[in-house]
């Protein structure tokens, strides 16, 4: 697991830092408070939670769409550069078939950073007893230094930075 890559403050000695901005406005949470076993280890990656009432979900970066998974209410992307993220809307949301997640996204398609990943009806999604939480983390984190979440309690989608990686 490489919740290890994620950092309590910057490394002495980086060759660079890369600010990765937030895909949904909300209030930051650590991995490690998020009620999912699997992703308070690390499962996939380092990364940060919001606790957020927004229903839109847009790109932290220009990429490219990996993946779509309704079923998860996930969507996979991948940076220029390179790296691989994974943003997920709720926890345990394979009971809802998909219902009320919409994107117009196809695999392979180029996207810039701020562009509407998908949206959920985050009302019916609480009716459904799911919490309004968007999770982020980072697939491929091996090659970096490490991973330093905000420390600010809340952020602003697209305008304040939610990581901040280190090479």
């Amino acid at each position: 697991m490489l919740i290890e890559k994620q950092l309590t403050s910057p490394p002495e000695q980086f060759k660079k830092a890369i600010p990765i901005a937030s895909p949904v406005s909300g209030q930051c949470v650590l991995l490690q408070h998020v009620n999912d076993d699997l992703i308070n280890v690390g499962a996939w990656g380092p990364g940060l939670a919001l606790i957020t009432a927004s229903s839109k979900v847009v790109s932290p970066f220009n990429a490219t769409v990996m993946k779509i998974d309704p079923l998860d209410y996930s969507i996979e992307i991948r940076s220029s550069f390179g790296l691989k993220c994974r943003i997920k809307y709720g926890l345990h949301t394979q009971m809802l078939h998909g219902a009320q997640f919409l994107t117009q996204l196809k695999q392979g398609e180029q996207i810039k950073a701020g562009a509407m990943l998908f949206s959920v009806n985050s009302a019916w999604l609480k009716q459904q007893g799911v919490e309004n939480i968007c999770i982020m983390t980072l697939l491929n984190a091996k090659a970096l230094i490490g991973v330093l979440p905000t420390h600010q309690k809340f952020v602003d989608a697209g305008n304040d930075t939610l990581l901040t990686l280190y090479i």
